[in-house]
């Protein structure tokens, strides 16, 4: 509660995703869960995703009630036939409405090209790329939303060459291209599409490994990027002040170097 500057009584301010519905892919830690909390807080019933893992959800679905929040959890392995077109189904189901869906479950094996068997390569694409198409296309079927909002974690390797990534990048790269294109498509119903593309982000994946410590003299900012920094873009797109804003990739990674120009422009 705060005072009415004018009235000089108190008064509630409405919170701006209250009365929607979102899923997160990919919400049971790191950038997903930061997400889901974002958007609890603003919120949102939220219904969170784990791949096969309920315990680690629970624990973000109890945080999130403990808040005051609305928080279910769906289950479904996203690279498994029709997985997740099923998961946005069920989490459909939980309310009876689905405003925001959030793309963010990714990842993948990496490693050189001629080092990759097929099997790792098909895992790669579907999670990053067949699943982000077949959740979107049940979350077109389904919504009814007026203030409909797709928004696809992207990252930088979608348009930034590094070795080692080949696969994933294409399936990223790929993804952006979708949402730029159902962009158009959904466009006439007001549902807008977006991605997100973080930089270096401090979670459990970089944990113990040496090369994050390189990165924050290449940001303009000169520090790695927290879940919360990615969920405040997120939670942006998902809102109505991002109404006007589609068919774009946001690259959220504190100003960071990425060509050989600006490169050799900060060694001098």
């Amino acid at each position: 509660m705060e005072l009415g500057s004018d009235s000089g009584t108190a008064s509630a301010q409405p919170k701006r995703l209250a009365g929607r519905t979102a899923l997160v892919t990919g919400s049971s830690r790191g950038i997903g869960a930061a997400i889901a909390r974002r958007l609890a807080s603003d919120g949102a019933r939220v219904v969170l995703h784990a791949s096969k893992d309920q315990a680690r959800a629970n624990l973000i679905a109890d945080e999130i009630c403990a808040q005051g929040g609305v928080a279910d959890i769906v289950l479904g392995d996203l690279t498994e036939g029709d997985s997740a077109a099923r998961v946005v189904a069920e989490a459909f189901a939980c309310h009876g409405a689905l405003d925001i869906l959030v793309l963010n479950a990714g990842g993948g094996s990496s490693g050189r090209i001629e080092d990759l068997t097929v099997e790792t390569i098909d895992r790669v694409l579907a999670l990053n790329l067949r699943a982000t198409i077949l959740a979107a296309a049940e979350f077109a079927r389904l919504s009814q939303s007026a203030q409909g909002r797709i928004v696809f974690i992207s990252s930088g390797m979608a348009t930034h060459g590094a070795p080692g990534v080949s696969v994933g990048a294409a399936a990223k790269a790929g993804s952006e291209g979708f949402m730029r294109s159902l962009a158009q498509e959904l466009g006439p119903r007001g549902i807008t599409c977006n991605s997100v593309a973080p930089g270096c982000t401090r979670t459990e994946m970089i944990e113990g490994q040496t090369w994050p410590l390189a990165v924050p003299p290449w940001t303009a900012l000169r520090r790695l990027g927290e879940p919360e920094d990615i969920a405040d873009v997120v939670a942006f797109l998902a809102s109505d002040e991002a109404r006007w804003l589609t068919g774009l990739t946001l690259a959220a990674n504190g100003g960071l170097i990425t060509t050989a120009a600006n490169i050799l422009a900060r060694a001098k």
